[in-house]
């Protein structure tokens, strides 16, 4: 789902749905509704979800902004502290190699940190879906 076009889209881009979105204030928290059709049914018990939170890029290809390094406009920066650059090995990774999540949910017992890992020993990067129990 993006912010901008309301659409919800299958992996190969294709639209399948509209989306409703309301934000609260008072909350902090999104909302985002799909008719149950663009989904095949009800999400129930067994259902898995993969989520992941972009930053919207608007001018690129898959609509997700990217990585730079140092960070530039329009695209987020890889280790942009020195002190930090020097003793992470994700500071050596190709920054167009970082995936291009800024937050994930994750199942139990995994970590952000892990799943997202762009270093060559951690390849490849693959997110894990969520089970509704």
């Amino acid at each position: 789902m993006q912010g901008f076009g309301q659409r919800l889209v299958d992996a190969g881009g294709g639209t399948v749905g509209a989306v409703t979105i309301k934000a609260s204030a008072v909350t902090r928290y999104f909302t985002f509704t799909v008719p149950r059709s663009a989904l095949g049914g009800t999400p129930g018990t067994g259902w898995r979800f993969a989520v992941t939170l972009t930053g919207q890029d608007g001018f690129s290809a898959d609509q997700a902004r990217g990585f730079t390094q140092p960070a530039q406009d329009y695209q987020f920066g890889v280790c942009t502290d020195a002190a930090v650059a020097a003793s992470n090995p994700i500071c050596a990774v190709d920054p167009t190699k970082v995936p291009k999540a800024v937050d994930i949910l994750t199942p139990d017992g995994v970590s952000q940190a892990e799943e997202l890992d762009p270093t060559p020993a951690a390849q490849p990067v693959a997110i894990q879906s969520v089970t509704l129990p």
